[in-house]
């Protein structure tokens, strides 16, 4: 059956569709934007805070370093200290053994050559540069302290002041090196530059400051240190003060005794014995002829190198305003060793002296240590002691002497509660009073 064609067509016909683009919503934008902005913030302090907390903690998991050595030194007796004589020259006192051993008419040769024989300017000279041999080594231990402070002023805008004072290289323990100064090097200060002898610089940080004697311990990394510098220093060599009578003794006064940096002195100890009317100690007092700076600092140190006193001005006598002065190193010992390892000194607050033996036997006064002064605000004042106590024990140990009261003082500790056992005068004996005292500490940091 024929069909139509046009039945046959199959529908071509499209349709068309146009789309249309969103329009921007340039508020929505932005603030999506800042949303993004802010969280990328703060996911970034939030990971730099998780940081800044775990990395010393990962650090010292994975690589745990090992705690500095404590800083000691050895226990003085009369062994080990020097007689004036062992201070001098070597020569002279191999010369002496040798002249021992030779016959009478020998040395009696050697006596009158010596007698006879005229020192000229070249000996003099010899001598003097054998002194500055000694300097020159010690120079080695001896650093310059810049400390820089910021202050401000009503007045003026904030502006910084820096001071400058000689200090010694007491000890290193192969992590740090310890270096004692004067208080006024660390006081306020914002930081502190120390100067070595091969005139390398290096930022230190204080240790502990003591407000008695008003020296202080500073602390210098030596992996900040390059290899020059470490092999150009050495910790100072510590003598005594307290090896037989000084007086008379050669000594040489290094560091800034002049008031400047480097200086050097000569000259002879006038006086070892003075107490230092300080505070809970028994320091002594070294005097020298050598006029030096009122800011004077640095060390004694006799014909061996070795420090026998630490420069303090302060403590000239009125008559003798500039003659160079220093604190026995001996007595010292103990309170560097606390300021290096930043162990805290109690605090009590009395002066004092020894009851001499003479007054034990005639006058029947106690043997102990005889309050002279109590410091005001004191726990010593707070507690009841009075100026003419005698302290004769301090918990169950006994005290015959002040410098025994000193000694058994600072095997205490601050915070720590003692048991103080006086005789007091009373009109017609002598009584013992018990009384707890709340110590404090004499350092800080």
């Amino acid at each position: 059956m024929p069909t139509n064609p046009e039945e046959n067509k199959k529908d071509t016909s499209f349709i068309s569709e146009k789309i249309k683009q969103r329009p921007i919503n340039r508020k929505k934008l932005l603030r999506r934007t800042l949303i993004t902005v802010s969280l990328a913030v703060v996911f970034g302090i939030v990971a730099c805070l998780t940081f800044m907390v775990l990395q010393p903690i990962f650090n010292d998991t994975l690589y745990p370093e090992s705690s500095p050595e404590k800083i000691s030194f050895p226990e003085e007796n009369a062994n080990n200290e020097l007689t004036p004589e062992e201070m001098f020259a070597n020569d002279n006192a191999i010369a002496a053994s040798e002249a021992m051993s030779l016959e009478e008419d020998e040395k009696n040769m050697i006596d009158e050559a010596l007698a006879s024989y005229s020192f000229s300017q070249s000996d003099y000279g010899k001598l003097m540069n054998s002194l500055k041999l000694v300097a020159d080594e010690v120079n080695k231990s001896i650093v310059t302290i810049t400390s820089v402070s910021s202050d401000a002023s009503w007045i003026s805008d904030s502006y910084t002041s820096s001071g400058v004072a000689s200090g010694v290289i007491i000890a290193d323990n192969g992590t740090n090196l310890y270096i004692l100064a004067p208080s006024s090097a660390a006081s306020d200060a914002k930081s502190m530059q120390i100067t070595f002898c091969d005139h390398s610089t290096a930022e230190a940080t204080l240790s502990l400051m003591d407000t008695v004697t008003n020296q202080c311990v500073i602390i210098v990394k030596k992996s900040t240190l390059d290899e020059h510098t470490v092999d150009s220093i050495a910790p100072a060599q510590l003598g005594s003060s307290n090896s037989g009578n000084l007086t008379g003794v050669p000594i040489i006064a290094v560091g800034s005794p002049m008031g400047i940096q480097g200086s050097i002195s000569y000259g002879i100890v006038t006086s070892d014995k003075a107490p230092l009317n300080l505070v809970d100690s028994a320091y002594k007092l070294v005097t020298t002829d050598i006029v030096g700076s009122a800011s004077g600092s640095g060390v004694l140190v006799n014909l061996g190198g070795q420090v026998i006193g630490i420069i303090d001005m302060s403590y000239c006598p009125q008559d003798l305003p500039n003659h160079i002065c220093a604190i026995g190193i001996s007595e010292m010992k103990p309170l560097i060793e606390d300021l290096s390892n930043a162990k805290n000194k109690p605090y009590l607050g009395i002066h004092g002296t020894t009851v001499p033996m003479d007054f034990q036997k005639e006058m029947k006064v106690p043997a102990g240590a005889y309050v002279t002064q109590i410091e005001m605000n004191s726990p010593a004042m707070r507690a009841g002691l009075q100026s003419g106590d005698i302290i004769v024990r301090i918990n169950d140990y006994a005290v015959n002497s002040y410098e025994q009261f000193v000694t058994r003082l600072a095997q205490s500790s601050p915070d720590d509660i003692i048991t103080v056992t006086v005789m007091r005068q009373s009109p017609n004996d002598y009584i013992e009073v018990q009384m707890e005292v709340s110590l404090k500490s004499s350092t800080h940091n």
